[in-house]
C-alpha cells in the first residue's frame, strides 16, 4: 500500500484546523485478520505535516468502546486502540517507532528493532499533542457513530531516537486497529500482514508513505 502525506504550509496550531483536514485524502484500515467474529470497525486516517510536526487523525466508526487505561505507557492495546508504526529511515535502519493510543487519548510509544525495543521517555511522549473526542474511562456503547483521535508528533522526537535529521521524503509505515481485551477482540491493519497469529511487529509488511 502507498499513501501521500500532504505537506501544509501553516503554523503548528493550524494543523488542527478541520478545514485543513477536510482537504486531506484518507487511507483506511480494512484488513481484519485472525479473528472470525466479523467485528470490523471502519477506520479512516488522514496525515499531513508542516516543517516541524506530523499530524495523524484517526476516525474510528466504533460504538462499543473499552477505554480503561489512563497512564502514559500503559498497555493500551488491550483497550479500543489505534496504532501507528513508522520507520522514517528505512534505507539506514530496521528500527521503528510505534505509537499506540486508546479511545480516551492514553498514549504508549516505543522504539527499536525487533527483539531490542524500549519505551520512549515519558518527557518525550508528553511533547506529543493529543486530542480525543472521548476523555473519561469508559466501557460500553457511545451515543456517537465514531470516536476520533488526533496526534501531533514533533519531528524532533524522531530525530532524537534515530539520531538523524528528518527530511521526510519517504518512510515505511503501517496503521492498526485493535482491542485485545474488548467485548469483540479484533486486529485490523492498513497494509496486510501474513502471520499465523496476531502480530503487528512485522516491519517487512510496512507500506510506503511519501511526503509531497
Amino acid at each position: 500500500m502507498q499513501y501521500s502525506v500532504a505537506k501544509i504550509n501553516c503554523d503548528s496550531h493550524s494543523l488542527f484546523d478541520q478545514k485543513i483536514l477536510d482537504e486531506v485524502e484518507p487511507l483506511y484500515i480494512e484488513n481484519y485478520l485472525w479473528m472470525n467474529n466479523n467485528y470490523k470497525p471502519k477506520v479512516e486516517i488522514k496525515l499531513c505535516c508542516n516543517d516541524s510536526i506530523l499530524l495523524i487523525n484517526f476516525k474510528v466508526f466504533e460504538t462499543e468502546v473499552t477505554a480503561q487505561y489512563v497512564n502514559i505507557n500503559d498497555p493500551v492495546y488491550k483497550d479500543s486502540c489505534v496504532e501507528f508504526f513508522i520507520n522514517p529511515f528505512p534505507e539506514l535502519t530496521n528500527a521503528y517507532v510505534n505509537f499506540e493510543i486508546n479511545a480516551i487519548g492514553t498514549l504508549y510509544a516505543a522504539y527499536g528493532e525487533i527483539g531490542n525495543r524500549w519505551k520512549l521517555e515519558i518527557s518525550d511522549i508528553k511533547k506529543i499533542k493529543v486530542e480525543s473526542t472521548l476523555v473519561n474511562p469508559f466501557v460500553g456503547k457511545i451515543d456517537e457513530k465514531f470516536w476520533e483521535i488526533r496526534l501531533a508528533i514533533p519531528f524532533d522526537i524522531f530525530e532524537k531516537y534515530f539520531d538523524q535529521k528528518i527530511k521526510f521524503e519517504s518512510a515505511k509505515s503501517n496503521f492498526y486497529k485493535c482491542g485485545d481485551e474488548t467485548k469483540y477482540e479484533h486486529y485490523g491493519c492498513w497494509n496486510k500482514i501474513i502471520s499465523d497469529k496476531p502480530n503487528f511487529h512485522l516491519p517487512k509488511y510496512f507500506g510506503d508513505l511519501y511526503f509531497k
